[in-house]
């Protein structure tokens, strides 16, 4: 890098920090300033916070890892959650701000009662801030590792020190300025990602000669196993094609986790102005994040297999950065590579604020020190905001990959899929019943993965090579995810009928706060005088249908221009404009006169 290079990176940092000072004051007024903005935020900062949050500086190099070694429908690992972002769009972002809460895992006694349901908030409080949280940190940790390795030039032992450093950065801007500062620094690094990504890929695909020339050449290597160019999953056995039962595990279950919009994502729902605003915003960050800002990406990968065939050592992960360094000049290069940790510090930042939400209000207010003054709980936040940062810098030194992260949080988070739905749409689910799911299936899953014990009996059951443990072929990863997922549901359905069911004035009062729809909660709204839904079913299903319509069709029509193939691009786009004013309209027609402030 050169001096210039630095010095943008050095100005970059500095002025996330001077970020974090300047909102320190308005976050510290309150714990919902802290952590939700006070309920202020448009939906243009809701999507772009959204955005820069799941464009992460591990996304660009997993993808990139993706095209070299399977090709561009390998992607769809990566796209198969946009299901489940259409449905968040016409459903859950509505639910979530109706219901006004801190986190969402506050729903919980919203929607339970009795002394389970405080057990079980603490419970899911306590393994979201002190195990999922840091591990999502982990691998964001573990792919910024490789970027500075690759971008920056310095010796090893100082390639820690360096993460290290940014890693404060983003400490010192979440710990200063809660939520304000993160989702105002997130639409400024969600500029400048994308125009860092979107002049890579420009200059990428230029440097191979063109569209036509790179599409040529990866056309005639025999042995990329992508050299078809194919857009559509491929689905089946042979080398390179996503196996039945990672299509089981990515179309099937994982945009369930998605569709329900926990975590930060309903964080920046709770945070947004009312449900137009969700609901939109949650719109603009399904379509760009899994339509738009996945091509520049993807154009970088295609390149890099022309420019650098081998790897070697270094793994396909590594090609992302090293294209930074080989295709882009100076003073470019430091914004590209400003723009790589804008995307961690936007992510880090973001899972810094949630963990420590969920220790601050659903822990230590709940349980321990309930009547403090609000400052007192800023302080505790800002607190611990430093413990999760350390937690998941720790994870990430013992990781050997961002894949072998991943695939720990997709077997772990299947088992509490199906359960989380049924919490939403079936009125009899118990918090007893959750809290027995949810520690049976933590218990099932490490077993699974890291004793192997249920190795032979998901042979037997799902007709499977006795090796199916997380050790084994990846291919089996969507296999895991749906042997967590039923024996999550069967667990939790059982205990549900064992047990008395919710107090009924709770669960009245749960419907109608959030306007959940009406089947699966018939006994309840029965016992409701002039109950009206907040939720059409049949309009909901059919909007859902458009979205996904509309998010794959811009998908495939800007993948099919990179290709070359314009004509087909030109209709495919115009399906998709002519949907997404559609769909805008039937938002601000739905939710234009309502406002819910929490």
């Amino acid at each position: 890098m050169h001096w210039i290079d630095w010095s943008i990176v050095g100005i970059f940092l500095v002025s996330m920090v001077a970020v974090g000072l300047y909102f320190s004051k308005r976050a510290g007024d309150s714990i919902d300033s802290y952590f939700v903005s006070g309920r202020s935020l448009k939906w243009y900062i809701v999507g772009a916070s959204l955005i820069a949050t799941s464009f992460a500086a591990d996304t660009p190099l997993w993808v990139t890892s993706l095209v070299r070694q399977n090709g561009i429908h390998a992607i769809w690992q990566y796209w198969s959650p946009l299901i489940g972002g259409a449905l968040a769009v016409v459903l859950f972002s509505r639910l979530w701000r109706r219901l006004g809460v801190i986190t969402d895992i506050e729903m919980l006694e919203l929607r339970y009662s009795g002394p389970a349901a405080k057990s079980l908030r603490g419970i899911s409080a306590t393994m979201g801030a002190l195990v999922l949280c840091p591990l999502i940190i982990g691998w964001v940790v573990k792919a910024m590792d490789t970027i500075v390795r690759e971008t920056m030039g310095l010796p090893p032992e100082y390639q820690m020190m360096s993460t290290g450093v940014i890693l404060l950065c983003a400490l010192l801007l979440c710990a200063l300025s809660g939520l304000y500062g993160v989702v105002y620094t997130d639409f400024i690094q969600f500029i400048i990602a994308t125009v860092g990504v979107i002049v890579l890929a420009i200059l990428s695909i230029r440097e191979v000669g063109g569209i036509s020339s790179m599409v040529e050449q990866l056309s005639n290597m025999s042995e990329w196993q992508g050299k078809g160019l194919n857009i559509a999953p491929r689905i089946g056995s042979a080398p390179g094609y996503m196996s039945i039962w990672n299509a089981i595990g990515f179309f099937g279950l994982l945009w369930i986790g998605v569709a329900m919009s926990g975590g930060y994502n309903a964080q920046r729902i709770l945070a947004s102005k009312d449900s137009r605003h969700a609901s939109i915003g949650m719109l603009m960050h399904t379509i760009v994040y899994y339509a738009v800002i996945s091509w520049p990406w993807i154009a970088v990968a295609l390149a890099s297999i022309i420019i650098f065939p081998d790897m070697g050592a270094a793994g396909d992960d590594a090609a992302y950065p090293r294209m930074v360094l080989h295709i882009l000049p100076v003073g470019l290069r430091g914004i590209m590579i400003a723009a790589m940790m804008a995307a961690f510090i936007s992510t880090i930042s973001t899972l810094f604020n949630w963990g420590s939400s969920y220790i601050v209000n659903d822990l230590y207010r709940r349980f321990i020190r309930k009547d403090e003054k609000p400052k007192h709980y800023v302080t505790v936040a800002r607190l611990v905001t430093t413990g999760v940062g350390i937690a998941g810098a720790i994870i990430s030194l013992y990781a050997e990959d961002i894949q072998q992260l991943l695939g720990i949080f997709y077997v772990v988070g299947g088992g509490s899929l199906l359960i989380g739905l049924m919490r939403w749409f079936w009125w009899r689910m118990t918090p007893r019943a959750e809290l027995v799911a949810f520690v049976m299936t933590w218990v099932v899953a490490l077993l699974m993965l890291f004793a192997k014990i249920f190795d032979q009996p998901m042979a037997i059951l799902l007709n499977l090579p006795e090796d199916v443990s997380f050790s084994s072929d990846y291919s089996l990863l969507g296999a895991r995810m749906l042997f967590m997922a039923v024996f999550g549901l069967i667990v939790g359905v059982i205990v549900s009928y064992t047990g008395k069911p919710t107090d009924m004035e709770k669960l009245k009062e749960f419907v109608r706060r959030s306007g959940v729809p009406r089947p699966g909660w018939g006994p309840v709204v029965r016992e409701m005088e002039d109950h009206k839904a907040g939720v059409s079913v049949p309009l909901t299903l059919w909007h859902w249908a458009l979205v996904t319509i509309l998010i794959v069709c811009l998908l495939f029509s800007i993948g099919s221009f990179i290709l070359g193939r314009w004509a087909l691009s030109a209709v495919l786009f115009a399906v998709f404009f002519g949907l997404l004013i559609h769909s805008v309209a039937v938002i601000g027609k739905e939710l234009g006169n309502r406002s819910e402030q929490g």
